[in-house]
């Protein structure tokens, strides 16, 4: 993934206050008006609390849902980048269904470099930021950003975001990245604990430690017995989070990633994280060491519940990224279509790569891609009372 190399700490706030009341006025919530050229859809969905049963994520009336959908920039970056739509206007338009785009949930990466005002592109420090600027960031960027997905009838991924430095400081195994963990989750999970359509994803990308992590020329299969050790020690390091979510939102769904940029979704299964409503993250992009998906994603996902929260291509960069429509992008919708996965692609913007958009903001053709197949998904695996029973029927 790649950044824009500036940034920029002039804030766009958003009325907090008459957007909660708002949401509590009325069960179904007009969508707020867009910016010149764009639609809202007239009426919200339903977005009831969802569970976990067995492998599967289900409403109150255990019809089985699935999460399409995409990957927007960090809600503050959208608000202060002038030459960027803000936070609001991007998740009108993803979910805007007179525009064709049929999104039924939007990742919202949180960043510690944004939270604490760091340099784009850079490695923010351990810990990212302080009490009252995750506080200043949840009150004027992600409240009303997760306020907008309900009012469009959506579910939100709030993704703690951090995905970069391989020293010592970094490893997720440092006190440092615990005591900033806990800070972010004893902060934003009672936030959104009453919010029926959040759903929590614990740490984006933990890179290390990881078996062969520390020879280039090593590459530990995540198939292999090897990894389990990886995994083991990932899980004692990430259960105390998970622990910190539940006790202050214990509705919420979790999505729990893993090691080597959360690669590693197939030791799910075989130690489990404790605890309730928990699902499992996957992150692939045109990775060769990472095919076939059903076999690292997929097999995982006849067990547990598993969230493609990152996954794409791009027609330059490194060779992990690289790829087509023609391969990558059919080999995707095949695995999904024959798998019980949830996804959301990377990414709904034209700075952050595989972008979606043009630098114009009109859609590119990778964009057109996955807008033609949510289009296609768009009345599948939706909780009841969105849309009829005819399309919510698998």
């Amino acid at each position: 993934m790649t950044r824009e190399p500036t940034h920029s700490n002039d804030a766009s706030t958003v009325p907090v206050v008459s957007r909660r009341d708002l949401l509590n006025a009325t069960a179904t919530v007009g969508a707020l008006a867009l910016a010149p050229g764009v639609v809202s859809s007239a009426t919200a969905s339903p977005t009831p609390w969802l569970h976990r049963d067995g492998n599967l994520i289900k409403d109150p009336n255990d019809n089985t849902v699935i999460l399409r959908g995409v990957n927007v920039p960090d809600v503050k970056r959208m608000n202060t980048k002038e030459f960027r739509p803000d936070a609001e206007e991007t998740i009108q338009r993803v979910t805007n269904e007179s525009e064709d785009w049929y999104s039924r949930v939007v990742r919202l990466p949180v960043q510690p470099v944004d939270i604490g005002g760091h340099n784009a592109g850079g490695i923010p420090p351990v810990p990212g930021f302080t009490q009252r600027q995750i506080e200043s960031y949840v009150s004027d960027h992600l409240r009303p950003a997760v306020d907008s997905c309900a009012e469009q009838g959506v579910y939100c991924i709030v993704d703690y975001h951090r995905h970069r430095g391989e020293d010592a400081s970094h490893a997720y195994t440092s006190q440092g990245i615990h005591d900033e963990l806990t800070m972010f989750w004893e902060t934003v999970a009672p936030e959104f604990a009453e919010d029926a359509h959040v759903l929590f994803e614990v740490y984006n990308e933990p890179i290390h430690p990881f078996q062969g992590h520390y020879d280039p020329n090593v590459d530990v299969d995540p198939t292999d017995d090897e990894a389990i050790e990886t995994w083991n020690a990932w899980k004692d390091a990430a259960q105390p989070w998970v622990d910190t979510i539940r006790a202050n939102a214990p509705r919420n769904l979790i999505l729990i990633g893993s090691p080597r940029w959360s690669q590693w979704t197939y030791q799910a299964p075989r130690n489990e994280f404790d605890g309730d409503n928990l699902a499992y993250t996957g992150h692939v992009y045109a990775h060769p060491s990472l095919r076939p998906l059903s076999t690292y994603f997929g097999e995982p996902a006849r067990q547990v519940p598993v969230f493609m929260t990152e996954f794409g291509w791009g027609p330059w960069g490194a060779d992990w990224l690289k790829g087509s429509a023609e391969e990558e992008g059919e080999e995707f919708k095949a695995f999904f279509e024959n798998h019980d996965v949830h996804w959301q692609v990377w990414c709904f913007d034209s700075k952050w790569s595989p972008a979606m958009l043009d630098h114009d903001w009109s859609v590119n053709s990778y964009g057109a891609f996955w807008q033609d197949a949510l289009a296609q998904q768009r009345g599948s695996d939706r909780p009841a009372g969105a849309g009829t029973p005819e399309s919510n029927s698998r």
